[in-house]
């Protein structure tokens, strides 16, 4: 009875396997009515490849159901930074946003494949057979996935092992990731029906930086996050106040490990959820549903 009296809440920062998640899409969803949460949006990295699985696995759920937010990770550069930019509410289906991440996600798979072959150059050979399997399952690749080719040929003993020893001293040399510039990037998920949030915003970034990303268009600040360090919870709920932005908050959970970033570790209130949700309603269209549920926030 405890339990039910408290407010349900929202993960909006998840990742699976259509990226470098370790969970399917199903799963997420899975774990995410475990944590008893209301809703949660899976924010693969450029793509929105798993959102219809999720979707399928959330209207098969006896009731209470959960919402499925359809939304995505994009990759930007802002001040010649690398950032990233949480969509949510956006199209599945909209033209020009389908047609960038597919961009985006190309990059990714030239990318990793330069990786394999600096790592073969290097005396470090990671069978084909073994890394087209990766391939074929993931729509968007990343350095993760290579600390995990590493890790399963037996050339590291940790993930960790693989970014200091390999993936840091190349990441210099091998193709770039295309990085979108971060007012494209917002106008995009506008024009797709969305809202925007600035994912883990770095400590550093000036009021005037803010100040100039709303100016933008961004809608909202990630403020509910795993924080390694002193939270900077309390001064981006101010940031976001005094700029007319909403918060989110996400896990941003890739797997089962750490455990202190389990999906619904780190979330939302439901309210919070819904003020994005009617900030879609900006543009003179109704707010985009997500995935048909048995029980909303």
């Amino acid at each position: 009875m405890a339990r039910l009296s408290l407010p349900r809440r929202a993960d909006l920062h998840v990742h699976s396997t259509a990226s470098d998640g370790e969970f399917t899409p199903s799963q997420v969803v899975a774990y995410a009515r475990q944590a008893d949460l209301c809703a949660v949006a899976l924010t693969d990295h450029d793509t929105l490849a798993g959102y219809a699985e999720a979707c399928e696995t959330a209207k098969s759920l006896s009731h209470p159901g959960i919402e499925v937010v359809p939304a995505v990770e994009i990759t930007t550069s802002f001040h010649s930074r690398e950032f990233h930019l949480l969509g949510y509410f956006v199209d599945p289906e909209h033209d020009e946003l389908h047609h960038t991440l597919v961009r985006l996600c190309n990059r990714r798979r030239e990318r990793f494949h330069d990786y394999l072959v600096k790592l073969r150059d290097a005396g470090h050979d990671i069978p084909a057979d073994r890394a087209e399997l990766l391939v074929n399952r993931t729509a968007s690749l990343g350095r993760r996935h290579v600390a995990e080719l590493l890790l399963a040929c037996g050339l590291v003993k940790t993930r960790n092992e693989a970014f200091h020893r390999f993936l840091g001293p190349l990441r210099g040399t091998v193709v770039p990731k295309e990085l979108l510039p971060i007012a494209e990037a917002i106008a995009l998920v506008r024009a797709a029906g969305g809202v925007t949030s600035l994912a883990h915003p770095p400590p550093d970034l000036s009021d005037e930086q803010f100040a100039e990303l709303a100016s933008f268009g961004l809608d909202a600040i990630e403020s509910e996050y795993a924080w390694k360090r002193s939270s900077p919870r309390t001064h981006l709920r101010g940031v976001a106040n005094h700029l007319g932005l909403h918060i989110s908050g996400g896990s941003d959970c890739h797997g089962p490990f750490p455990v202190a970033r389990r999906i619904g570790t780190y979330s939302v209130s439901a309210d919070a959820l819904e003020k994005l949700r009617a900030r879609c309603d900006r543009s003179g269209s109704a707010p985009r549903s997500s995935a048909v549920v048995t029980a909303g926030c």
